[in-house]
């Protein structure tokens, strides 16, 4: 895969992120809310950034599809959602880490991996999902 196909595939991921956190946000308490919310603001973010990232090369981003398999009945699923939405963009930041010699793009790929790894760790640890972390992350 090429660096620009990386990115797309980026693209594709924040956009089912940011989907998914809007409909598992209404399945938490409070608390799981705020924290639901932060993350949707990060990938809207992160997805905004890859754009232009591939804007800047002449590539087309990829539009959202008008809708994902997220349904979520409970807080459990909502929380096993954003574990499986982060570990997918963590594998995804991994590629883009290994693929790219640009110092700019180098840098945004570890800290997605970094701000992904970081929330798959919270999400696990409120769902009590063991271990709470992953010795690799982005590693399926």
């Amino acid at each position: 895969m090429s660096v620009a196909d990386r990115l797309r595939s980026l693209v594709e991921a924040e956009h089912a992120a940011v989907y998914g956190y809007g409909v598992l946000g209404a399945r938490l308490d409070d608390e799981g809310r705020r924290f639901a919310r932060l993350a949707y603001d990060s990938h809207r973010a992160r997805r905004d950034q890859l754009v232009a990232a591939l804007t800047a090369a002449g590539v087309t981003a990829p539009a959202p599809l008008p809708a994902y398999d997220v349904a979520v009945a409970d807080g459990p699923q909502a929380m096993a959602l954003a574990v499986r939405l982060e570990e997918g963009l963590g594998i995804r930041w991994r590629d883009l880490v290994g693929a790219t010699g640009s110092r700019p793009l180098r840098e945004l790929a570890v800290t997605g991996l970094q701000e992904t790894a970081v929330r798959a760790a919270q999400w696990r640890h409120r769902a009590g999902i063991t271990p709470v972390t992953v010795a690799l992350p982005g590693v399926a």
